[in-house]
């Protein structure tokens, strides 16, 4: 089905309002300089959500609702930082923000290799559980093994698909990314 040239234009300016409101806020304390990072594809929206759980003490930040608590509302400011036109960029930039400015209100840390990290002594004790699992089940450990029988396994890799041409073109494009890391 075809738009017609006023529908495209319509949905275009809709779609534009969206975007103008998507992006990375900072909620900031201004007695103590202390911030909440966040982001939304509506800030607008986004703002009344805080406020509106804030005010009734029902915020799922008990350390920023604390302070809204300690302070009062007036002794707080919403700012937008930074608009973005993909929606689905703007996680990983509040990531970076929040990995930047280390906000005292967040109470996440972030890693920007992975989300969470087991400890060695958990990947440990997840390594011994299943290896229990198998030595207390054996009929499992063979449903395993008849389930995969004649299957490729996952990591082996597909050889020979690609021309030595285009695995050096792909070498060298991974080696010319940009490490955000650095």
């Amino acid at each position: 089905m075809m738009l017609t040239e006023q529908e495209f234009l319509e949905q275009r300016e809709e779609r534009l309002k969206i975007l103008k409101n998507c992006g990375i806020y900072i909620i900031r304390n201004l007695i103590n300089d202390k911030i909440y990072i966040g982001s939304s594809v509506n800030i607008k929206r986004r703002f009344s959500q805080h406020k509106s759980t804030l005010r009734h003490n029902t915020h799922k930040n008990k350390h920023l609702q604390n302070a809204w608590n300690k302070y009062g509302e007036n002794n707080f400011e919403f700012i937008i930082i930074e608009h973005h036109s993909y929606p689905e960029k703007i996680l990983g930039r509040e990531n970076k923000c929040i990995y930047l400015y280390k906000p005292e209100y967040n109470n996440i840390t972030v890693n920007l290799e992975k989300r969470f990290v087991h400890s060695e002594e958990t990947k440990r004790k997840i390594g011994q559980k299943s290896r229990e699992k198998f030595i207390k089940n054996p009929a499992l450990k063979q449903q395993l093994i008849d389930l995969h029988k004649g299957k490729e396994p996952w990591n082996k890799g597909k050889k020979g698909i690609y021309s030595k041409e285009t695995l050096e073109k792909m070498s060298q494009a991974m080696k010319n990314r940009i490490n955000i890391n650095k």
